[in-house]
């Protein structure tokens, strides 16, 4: 597993998080200059930042990870009901049940999606994709380029 180091090249404190669908290796109040390395599969991942001087700005935890994963997973069941549930009735003539099985189940998997999709972000401050190849141990500064907050690649020098 690759070590990744996080350095926070603003003027504030942030929250940073590396996401395999929910928060999995975070560091809280990440000072202004201070470096963060840690060990992370090598996978896609989703990296975010948030400024814990936003009011109501989540810490990243264990527990936010957990309610982000029984929301996604929530929603993901209810998606897949739906579309059973529509071709089971199809497939046995009961046409008249999709409109009653299917669409709350189908909304209820979108109420999830949206709940998902908002998660922390009054105080997002960035997001990224990023890849960690085996073979690298890449570092990443989460700094201003222009008036926009960016990921930034220190080795290959560019946004991520």
């Amino acid at each position: 597993m690759p070590d990744v180091t996080v350095i926070n090249d603003l003027n504030e404190d942030i929250h940073v998080a590396f996401f395999v669908g929910v928060p999995t290796n975070w560091k809280n109040h990440l000072k202004p200059g201070e470096r963060w390395t840690t060990h992370l599969a090598s996978l896609p991942l989703y990296f975010e930042a948030r400024s814990p001087a936003v009011t109501d700005t989540p810490e990243f935890s264990h527990d936010e990870s957990m309610k982000m994963f029984a929301t996604i997973g929530g929603a993901c069941a209810a998606g897949t009901a739906s579309v059973v549930s529509a071709g089971a009735l199809f497939a046995t003539d009961m046409i008249a049940g999709i409109p009653m099985v299917s669409v709350p189940l189908m909304a209820a998997a979108s109420a999830g999606g949206t709940k998902y999709g908002t998660w922390g972000e009054g105080g997002r401050k960035c997001t990224a994709r990023v890849w960690v190849p085996l073979w690298d141990q890449p570092q990443y500064s989460v700094r201003m380029v222009g008036d926009k907050c960016v990921l930034w690649d220190v080795g290959a020098n560019r946004v991520v």
